[in-house]
């Protein structure tokens, strides 16, 4: 989950990116990004929570990705590779955000070496971040992964359903609600 704050976007960037932005809402359930299309977004959130999913081999719904408020969300292959997205981006909760199109952000980015270096720190970020994922995942146990996601994330078990969260934290929902009977 990666937050834009002061340190990746000056004021200057974030009025460039949100003059060259659309403006939409998003009902609960409501897809944003379907599995097999062209993602043409960069979705800036303003209210509300989004998350990205795919199903793997068995069919199971597993959650990758969240992102609320003053989040960015994409599917990065397909929007940047103009490529069929293998996940799915829904709203979880009514959500109205800023989407920065494909061809709107390769402008800016042509026109703006600000722009150009915010992208730069913000690709980085989310490099590093999932990067951490992989590592933190295959050391750290189930309980010690709930505990993180919520102190660092307390809200998100009011906002998403038990089997989000679950899949987030590469849990089934059983051994989620083993983990949280016990914790409390």
């Amino acid at each position: 989950m990666i937050r834009i704050d002061d340190s990746l976007i000056t004021p200057e960037v974030k009025q460039t990116l949100l003059a060259n932005s659309e403006h939409f809402t998003f009902q609960k359930n409501e897809i944003l990004v379907d599995s097999g299309k062209i993602c043409n977004y960069l979705f800036i959130i303003e209210k509300g929570m989004l998350r990205s999913f795919y199903y793997n081999k068995k069919g199971n719904d597993v959650t990758n990705w969240f992102s609320s408020e003053h989040m960015v969300i994409t599917e990065a292959y397909s929007f940047f590779k103009r490529k069929p997205s293998n996940i799915i981006i829904e709203a979880i909760e009514e959500t109205t955000v800023k989407a920065i199109s494909h061809e709107q952000l390769e402008k800016v980015l042509s026109d703006s070496k600000e722009v150009e270096r915010f992208m730069r720190l913000l690709v980085t970020e989310i490099m590093l971040t999932l990067g951490k994922k992989v590592i933190y995942y295959q050391n750290k146990t189930a309980k010690e992964r709930y505990d993180d996601l919520l102190k660092t994330h307390p809200n998100i078990f009011k906002r998403a359903n038990l089997g989000h969260i679950a899949g987030y934290l590469g849990l089934t929902r059983q051994s989620l609600s083993r983990i949280r009977s016990k914790s409390e």
